[in-house]
């Protein structure tokens, strides 16, 4: 806990600088070449794409587990090796969007209710290395940003009781809902596509009971939406639940609007269980 504080306050300590260097390819190697990366488990939850020159050139540091401010670290080798310096990027988990305090990051994944953010050095990270160290750390640096971009979550299908699958995502829900629900999805998955949930008993009354829908979402237009809630990030895509902003038990029997308030109880547990 005391690392974690620590490397907190390290970050937090940074000045603010606006932006981030693009990323940039060297002249001297062919686009092909680099194009080329090596496939990271960084750690049990995810893997990262780094350039393949990269390779042996990076030092990686983590905290333990998987909760509210774990980390894994990236370093250039030689100044860590000389000046425990040469950060280079860290990923971050946070339960919250407290990591919008901060500097200098970009919001990378998110999956069952944890942000993953990239967070990047303000300041300079080669003071009193060597030459050799430092230009090290400027190639790789050069990557840093493309690399953190390339978060993807590792494949764990969840399987059993009360779990709802479709080809890219997978809700848990509770057993009461087994017989009471109505699913209704748009035909391909792409911008705009979504997956939308419904109280059985109102849906077949007048076509109402909507509780919830899951849309997918190429860039942030979703926050032009009444009511919204971002729950997932991976492969491009932005998952947001959209919320119903009125009444959708109008009309229907007592038995229906029942069991409407009492799967709506539990929307928000379920719309944050979202895995890849």
């Amino acid at each position: 806990m005391r690392i974690i504080r620590s490397f907190l306050a390290v970050v937090i300590t940074l000045s603010l600088v606006a932006g981030y260097s693009s990323v940039q390819t060297k002249k001297t190697v062919s686009a092909a070449t680099a194009n080329k990366t090596i496939t990271v488990k960084a750690s049990s939850d995810f893997t990262l794409k780094l350039p393949r020159d990269w390779k042996g050139n990076y030092k990686m540091k983590c905290s333990k587990g998987k909760k509210h401010g774990s980390y894994v670290a990236f370093y250039s080798k030689k100044c860590y090796k000389q000046k425990k310096e040469g950060w280079l990027f860290t990923i971050m988990r946070y339960k919250d969007d407290s990591y919008t305090d901060m500097p200098s990051y970009e919001l990378v994944g998110k999956w069952n209710g944890l942000y993953y953010v990239a967070l990047f050095p303000t300041d300079v990270q080669t003071e009193g290395v060597t030459k050799a160290a430092k230009k090290q750390y400027d190639k790789l640096n050069h990557g840093s940003l493309t690399a953190a971009a390339s978060l993807q979550p590792v494949k764990n299908a969840r399987k059993g009781k009360g779990v709802f699958r479709v080809s890219d995502f997978s809700l848990k829900l509770p057993d009461n809902w087994k017989g009471n629900y109505i699913v209704k999805q748009s035909k391909k998955k792409k911008h705009g596509s979504y997956v939308a949930f419904y109280a059985k008993k109102c849906y077949k009354q007048k076509k109402l009971g909507w509780l919830f829908s899951i849309a997918r979402y190429k860039d942030d237009s979703y926050q032009e939406i009444p009511a919204y809630e971002l729950v997932g990030k991976w492969n491009g895509y932005y998952y947001v639940v959209l919320y119903p902003t009125d009444v959708q038990y109008e009309g229907v029997t007592k038995a229906a609007k029942k069991q409407y308030t009492k799967l709506n109880k539990s929307v928000e547990k379920v719309v944050r269980s979202i895995w890849p």
